[in-house]
């Protein structure tokens, strides 16, 4: 009887390998699978960051901005004013410096703005109305979202116009009111009614209640703190109350010497603005000049206009009245043993200083105006108290921004509206809760393979000088044109992301990879021909392959 023998190649052999099933030598399959990129991790608003990158890489403009804006409604401010977490865990800057995502980010909104480009209708329209309280970031943001899942949406506003913190508290310098006035009423034209000059009183919550299905309180936190030791006095102001001034055109007259009380985006605002106006600016803040709480570049800029800025300083005393103050200084440490979000400050024996100032402006943060909430809701630590879906104690009223956390960052108050619009939409349309999600698996740095990728320089946003800056509130950073953006958006790793470079399909000794199109993952791993050397996951660039052991 003949035996039935396979046909097995030569050693030397320069033919195919499929006649060899080897998938019982394995213990570990590859996957191809979208993972998450550590941009997206950080980012506040969990934005698609490689998407869009990969679509303006190619030119695609338009479609990058639609990708944008399914999260975020403000491109174009938070190109501006959000903190970029995002850039800090890039993994390009492990390499050669991080992608410029926020430059990016404001190229796509000024782009639309300049364009014209409207957001997409809602697709369908649902008779059920919410109210949202309050119409600055993260009320704006809710709206929005709702309004995209067809809901009828009334925003009640306390202050003339819309915005909240971004009218009210940023100086057109860092985001021009052009930019800011053109995405809202962007947004408004999705057919959001608006009440602007509407407090809306605690007591009426009740009765609100009745007229809609779900509210969302986004009232903010619009309560200046005080410092104890300083007198009433027309001289002295509080660090919002000024820059809502000097917005709406009402300066308050300042006299030749200003000095800041605090460290962080608020005192950096406030204290550019004055020199605008004329005056030169001391800024005290109990951090050192390393660890100031306002962003590095806000820091820089204030240096470059010539502001002196005093870190390790507290103020013990003042004396004087609104025609001349002596401020009773002491520089000091930090204790660093107290919990996050403390501050102690030890003094240095020894260090005591007088500073003499015209007026003083005290920016050292802000609180939630909660008189009468507290008879509705429940209050904890000065916040409204919500579960992790943004629902308060009342049932169907949400809440979010600044009144609801402390991370007073506008892009997480947009992300609140957008979680929130999420869970009342549930709540009304009756759809399950969302299912808590596991850890994100991140791509780190170590998987991607950086032979791909040849070394190119981080572009930065050029700035007016700060002459030219001093002369009148103008933006003060300059905008990425397209050549530049195409550039820098080349630079993304994307990470986690399959772009079908095929690397996986022609670098598997086994012939194992097959490519399909129609997948989602783009390709299809042949289980009896693959060993599991993982010779694919090596190569692909981005990481967008992982072997997974598997139990036998």
């Amino acid at each position: 009887m003949a035996e039935n023998k396979l046909a097995v190649p030569t050693i030397w052999t320069t033919g195919w390998t499929d006649c060899l099933n080897t998938g019982t030598w394995r213990n570990a399959l590859p996957v191809h699978q979208k993972r998450v990129a550590p941009c997206y991790g950080a980012c506040p608003v969990n934005q698609e960051i490689p998407v869009w990158n990969m679509q303006a890489k190619d030119g695609n403009y338009h479609e990058a901005w639609l990708t944008l804006v399914e999260n975020n409604p403000f491109p174009a401010i938070t190109g501006r004013v959000c903190h970029h977490p995002c850039e800090s865990e890039c993994n390009r800057s492990q390499y050669d410096g991080a992608v410029t995502i926020n430059a990016l980010e404001q190229f796509l909104g000024d782009l639309a703005l300049e364009q014209g480009w409207a957001l997409p209708e809602p697709e369908k329209v649902l008779e059920k109305k919410v109210a949202i309280l309050g119409g600055g970031p993260a009320g704006l943001s809710c709206a929005y979202q709702l309004r995209r899942r067809g809901l009828q949406v009334d925003i009640y506003e306390a202050n003339p116009e819309l915005g909240g913190m971004l009218r009210y508290g940023i100086p057109w310098c860092r985001l021009p009111k052009e930019v800011l006035d053109g995405e809202i009423q962007r947004l408004l034209a999705l057919g959001v009614e608006v009440n602007t000059g509407r407090k809306v009183k605690p007591e009426e919550l009740s009765t609100l209640r009745e007229e809609y299905a779900a509210i969302f309180l986004a009232i903010g936190a619009q309560q200046a703190r005080r410092l104890p030791q300083f007198p009433q006095d027309d001289g002295i102001f509080d660090g919002l109350s000024f820059l809502a001034a000097v917005n709406q055109g009402n300066s308050p007259v300042l006299g030749q010497q200003v000095t800041v009380i605090g460290g962080g985006s608020v005192a950096m605002d406030v204290a550019r603005s004055v020199r605008r106006l004329g005056s030169q600016v001391k800024v005290l803040a109990l951090e050192d000049n390393d660890h100031l709480l306002a962003q590095a570049e806000e820091v820089r800029e204030a240096l470059e206009e010539g502001i002196k800025i005093l870190g390790g300083v507290m103020v013990q005393g003042v004396t004087g009245n609104s025609r001349r103050f002596m401020l009773d200084c002491t520089q000091i440490v930090l204790d660093p043993a107290v919990s996050a979000g403390e501050l102690r400050p030890v003094v240095i024996p020894g260090t005591g200083f007088m500073v003499e100032t015209d007026n003083i402006i005290v920016a050292i943060g802000q609180d939630v105006e909660l008189s009468g909430w507290e008879n509705e809701l429940h209050i904890n630590n000065r916040l409204i108290d919500t579960d992790q879906n943004y629902a308060t104690s009342y049932s169907g009223v949400f809440a979010g921004g600044d009144a609801a956390g402390m991370d007073r960052f506008v892009s997480v108050a947009i992300n609140h509206g957008k979680k929130a619009a999420d869970e009342i939409v549930r709540s009304i349309t009756g759809e399950p809760n969302s299912v808590e999600q596991a850890e994100p698996d991140i791509v780190k740095y170590e998987e991607i393979n950086t032979f791909y990728f040849p070394p190119t320089s981080r572009s930065e946003r050029k700035y007016r000088s700060a002459a030219e800056r001093l002369k009148n509130i103008e933006e003060s950073r300059i905008g990425f044109n397209s050549e530049q953006t195409r550039e820098q958006a080349e630079r993304c790793f994307s990470c986690g992301n399959c772009v079908q470079c095929d690397n996986c399909f022609y670098f598997c000794p086994d012939t194992a990879i097959v490519k399909e199109p129609a997948l989602e993952e783009h390709y299809r791993v042949l289980d009896q021909y693959c060993k599991g050397c993982g010779t694919c996951v090596k190569e692909c660039p981005r990481g967008a392959v992982v072997l997974k052991e598997e139990s036998r």
